[in-house]
């Protein structure tokens, strides 16, 4: 008399079937799991020792253009605007604060290593100097002492003093 083998493999077709399910729906991604690219926008608002240029960002309305332009900026962080006694983004006026923060911006995204010496347009059209000392890259005879913190959409170079340039 034959045995019938139907039932064990049925059982075996449904244990490997419900394995690879198992394998194929526990690797699928979510929207939730991918880590989201930092903008240069998100580094500087999520950062304290960015808080006098965080609050110059968002009363200049260009939090949204620091999030999408592929840019470079020279970002000076707190003890910069100490050393020129900018205590507050209040002491910039109104009119100005906009051409303030172009003027720390060139376009498109530039490592240190990459600058080259010489005259680079700021996005207000003014005149940003790079001069090279050593190791040492300066901004308008301002010190990048951090170089390449890179973002999603461009590259930030913290600077010793703030870029000022008067219109």
């Amino acid at each position: 008399m034959k045995k019938n083998r139907f039932v064990g493999r049925w059982a075996t077709f449904f244990l490997i079937a419900t394995l690879f399910s198992a394998t194929v729906i526990s690797c699928k991604e979510n929207s939730e799991d991918l880590v989201k690219p930092k903008t240069i926008a998100d580094v500087i608002l999520e950062n304290g020792q960015f808080s006098i240029l965080k609050d110059i960002m968002v009363r200049a309305r260009m939090t949204d253009a620091l999030r999408t332009d592929n840019i470079t900026l020279f970002a000076p962080d707190n003890n910069a605007f100490g050393r020129a006694n900018i205590f507050s983004s209040s002491v910039i006026p109104d009119d100005s604060v906009k051409y303030f923060l172009q003027n720390h911006i060139i376009k498109n995204r530039t490592e240190a290593a990459e600058l080259k010496l010489g005259n680079h347009p700021a996005l207000n059209k003014a005149n940003l100097v790079v001069t090279k000392t050593d190791s040492i890259v300066a901004v308008n005879k301002s010190d990048v002492v951090i170089p390449n913190v890179n973002a999603d959409n461009g590259v930030i170079h913290v600077i010793d003093s703030v870029l000022v340039i008067i219109k």
